[in-house]
Order: C-alpha cells, then structure tokens, then sequence
C-alpha cells in the first residue's frame, strides 16, 4: 500500500509534529507499507533526520510572506497558502496509486482536502486543536480528555474518531522500557533531574529554568539532565550557562535513547507538548509549563487530575522540587495509566479495514474485529461457539463474552495478528483470521462461514477474499493453515482452492494437518 505524509517541522512549529509521524511510518514500512514524505523547507526542518531513517522526501519550496494566509490560526506555519500547497501536492502525489494520504498540519483545513480527494482513497487527519473543519476517514486526536463532540461540527459523518492519549504515537522502545519504569518508581526518590523543553524550545525555556535552579542550594546533590535538539538556536548558550552552574549538569543533543532516560529520570520538568505521552508512558512525574497555546488544553485536563503539577512560571519549581516525596508517587501511578506506549498499534489496526474486489462476488468488505459495533462482536461470538464451528476448532470450549470482548481488546496492540468479519451487501458471510504474519513472508490462516445463516458459496468468497489480501496487501509469499484431519470435507475443499499438504503432527490428541498454498509468481 502506498502511504503520503504531508508534515512539516520548523523553529516556530517544532519538532513534535515530524517525530509521531516519523515513529507511525516506521510501523507502517515494517508492515510492508510504501511510504513517503512532503515537507516544506522551512527554517529548522527535520527533512534530514526523515531521510536518515530510510524515507524519500519530497522537498517544497518556501513563498514569500506576503503570499502567507491568515484564515487559520497557525496559517503562517505553512510557508505558502493553501492553494499553493495543494497544487505542490497534487504534482507530487498525481502519478501515484495513493492508499492513504496522511497529513499533520495545523495550517491545513477542509479546503486543502477537498482538493486533494481525486488524487488518493482515503484520508487520515493528524490534529490537537479541534479549531478547524476536516473532510478526511479517520480523525486521531492523541489529546487526554478529547471528546467525540469536540469534533462533532468538524468532521464529515462517518469519520472515525480515534481520540485520546490510549492512540499517542509512540516508538516501540517507549513501551519496551514501561515495565522497568514503572517497577523502580513502586519507592519514590528523587536524584536524577530531567530538563526537556523539546526539541527546539525557540523561547529559551531551558536557560531560564537553569537560572532557576541556580538559587535551589538542596539540587547541590542532584544529577540534572537537559536534552535538546541540535536545531535548538539556543543550544550555545544553554551549554554556556550550564558550564557555569555548581550542579552536576550534562546536556544531551540529538539523544537515541530517550527513552531510557526518562526511565532513568525520577522527575521531568517539561513542556506540554507530545513528549507529555513518552512522560506518561514511563509513569514519570512531571512539572509541567504550556509554553504554547495549543498545549493549554492537554495542560490543564492533565493537571485537573493530578497527572502532572503544571505550572505557570518557573519561579514555582524550587517549591515543587523541596518536598517532591509529597507528590511524585501519585503523579507516577495516575500518569501511567493514561497511556500504555502501544497507540501506534492501536491506531495502524483501526485503519485496517477493507474494501476489496474478489471475482465473481461483488460489495465485499473486511471489517477488523477492532471496529466492530457491540452487535457485530456478538454476532462474532455466537459464530465461534455454533456447535457446526467449535467442533473443528483445537479449542472446543465455549467463548464467554468477557473472554470474547477481551481477546478482541488485545487485537488492537497486536500487529501480527489480524480478524476480520466478511461482509457482503447486508450478509455476514463469515469470519477470516491471519496469524504470525510476517510481511513478504508468511502467515498462518482461518476461515469459516456464517452457520446462521445459508449463503451459497460462501466457503469460496472467505478463501478468495483471504488469499488475495494475504498475497496482494500483506505480499506473503505462502499461506499457512492447520485443519483437524478428520475434517475431510475441509480438507477436500481446501485441496481444490490450491492447498497442497506438508505435515502432520499431534496436538492436545487431536491430528493436525498442516497446508500451504504458494503465491504464483
């Protein structure tokens, strides 16, 4: 699938807005996706570190200042207006077969999307502000404490909301490091000070937070670390004036492994921005300042629920910093809560439903257990557990609900497994899954018809429908699948859907088969 994402960064945008984007193509690209980037070459851009990570940039000039808009509150962000953007786009992406076109930009609204609409499928909106109209399929708004109204005037009907800190985009390693995090924070204490401000801070934040902690005698013992981008145009002077300071200071430029210093951090002082989700993640108790507008919202809904002490100047740190034994430990448990470092997962499943050609068969959707409405989910169940269904499964249990709503919950982090409801029209035809999926590999598969209903054909619409996704959209190269041998009636129709037999084995004293059915090349 071929993914576009149109992102910009700059001294006065920042950094944030290129780094979720950055971190949700990486999960796209390891799950065979095509990708790449349109960005304006604004000053303090970070079209470099996206080339560096293995993406082709295409690269907008700037305009002039007076050919900026005014219409939106961030316009001057875009570097050109809109229409100017939109016909940069257009010559870019006009030759190209566009899945989904993906665009995080404050300066972009309804207008430059309408535009775009003939040029790809489908449209997914990357937003915190819910200031602005959006004509776009899926709308994520990674703020805590979103609301669905708070988008009910701004997005078409039929859009999907994907709203909340549980969808923040972050990389892996976030939530690879929560458990160590989280397990040394069960005794609070303080003796490691994290300073970052992001990742250009282009209001020197970080120097007056310094000066700040320069008249706290009780850090005299404290490890501080200050992280920053190198695109700071403070950095110089940061570095300067933490020469100057008795503390013990180290200032970290350009870091890889954040992560593991937030881990290895017991207190932040930070800014409002999307770093607050890689905070809460790692349960890090935090002092907050909202250095910008569109941080106030997120700020103070944090801060109504005691997740972060937010501030409203510096001068209110060494009072926070004295007596953090006081604060700290709820701060940890409440933030981590918020956010688990799997949103990118959650977000890449709920994109994941399809509408696709099969021959022979027409109006033929899969729809990703992840999406279902509670009737579906349902109607999913009582599909498992028919009798003619559960007596060929390896697990011949009755599903309950609960076991049923939690296996699908878990569905929305995992990345190598894959439910779908076939629907064809109004029918539910049946069910498809695909297992161990490694992309332009293998995978292991499943189907079954609906036994409530009796759909002619329909064992042949599952298996066409699953092959050609698992050959055409996740380019595996073989499609595994296991069939109790006393399954002859499975068995024969699988041998005529082009499945050969390559082993057998014991298992739970049942006799498994194992086929596969090769893409032709």
């Amino acid at each position: 699938m071929k993914f576009f994402f149109r992102v910009d960064a700059s001294l006065e945008i920042g950094s944030g807005h290129v780094i979720r984007c950055l971190t949700f193509a990486q999960i796209l690209k390891e799950n065979g996706a095509d990708i790449e980037f349109i960005c304006r070459e604004h000053e303090g851009n970070l079209i470099d570190k996206i080339s560096s990570n293995g993406f082709y940039v295409n690269r907008l000039k700037l305009f002039e200042d007076n050919n900026v808009e005014t219409e939106l509150a961030h316009s001057h962000w875009l570097g050109a207006t809109q229409k100017q953007d939109v016909n940069d786009c257009i010559d870019i992406i006009k030759n190209n077969k566009v899945d989904w076109l993906i665009v995080d930009h404050y300066a972009l609204d309804e207008r430059w999307q309408k535009h775009l609409k003939p040029f790809y499928k489908k449209l997914m909106v990357i937003d915190d502000l819910a200031d602005r109209k959006h004509c776009c399929d899926v709308l994520l708004d990674q703020t805590f404490g979103r609301q669905e109204q708070d988008y009910s005037n701004l997005t078409p009907k039929g859009c999907q909301l994907l709203l909340g800190s549980q969808y923040a985009l972050l990389r892996p390693e976030f939530h690879n490091w929560r458990t160590l995090s989280l397990k040394r924070r069960k005794i609070p204490t303080f003796k490691q000070l994290l300073i970052n401000m992001g990742g250009v801070d282009i209001h020197n934040f970080t120097e007056v937070i310094l000066d700040e902690i320069r008249t706290v005698s009780f850090l005299d013992d404290i490890n501080i670390t200050v992280v920053m981008g190198g695109n700071s145009p403070h950095l110089s002077s940061v570095k300067s004036k933490a020469n100057k300071l008795i503390h013990n200071i180290k200032i970290e430029v350009d870091v890889d492994n954040m992560a593991e210093i937030l881990a290895n951090s017991d207190i932040a002082i930070g800014a409002a921005g999307s770093s607050t989700w890689e905070r809460c993640c790692l349960g890090l108790p935090t002092i907050q300042l909202a250095i910008a507008e569109n941080q106030k919202f997120s700020a103070k809904k944090l801060a109504q629920e005691n997740i972060v002490k937010l501030i409203k100047t510096t001068k209110e740190i060494s009072d926070l910093l004295e007596s953090p034994l006081k604060w700290i430990k709820e701060s940890s448990s409440l933030s981590s809560k918020i956010c688990d470092g799997t949103g990118s997962y959650r977000v890449f499943n709920k994109m994941a439903d399809k509408n696709i050609e099969v021959e022979g068969f027409s109006n033929v959707k899969l729809c990703n257990y992840v999406n279902l409405n509670e009737h579906d989910k349902r109607i999913a169940l009582e599909m498992r557990n028919h009798p003619e269904i559960r007596m060929w499964m390896n697990n011949q249990d009755n599903i309950s609900e609960e076991e049923h709503f939690e296996f699908i919950n878990n569905l929305e982090i995992d990345i190598k497994r894959r439910y779908f409801l076939v629907k064809q029209k109004d029918n539910i035809i049946g069910s498809i899954n695909f297992s161990e999926i490694s992309h332009g590999e293998s995978l292991e598969f499943g189907i079954y018809s609906n036994p409530l209903i009796n759909l002619k054909g329909s064992g042949s619409l599952l298996e066409l429908a699953a092959s050609q996704y698992a050959f055409l959209e996740l380019d595996v190269k073989k499609i595994n699948l296991e069939v109790l041998r006393d399954n002859k009636r499975a068995i024969n129709f699988y041998k005529k859907c082009g499945f050969i037999f390559f082993e057998s084995q014991k298992n739970n004293q049942k006799n498994i088969m194992h086929m596969q059915k090769i893409r032709a090349i």
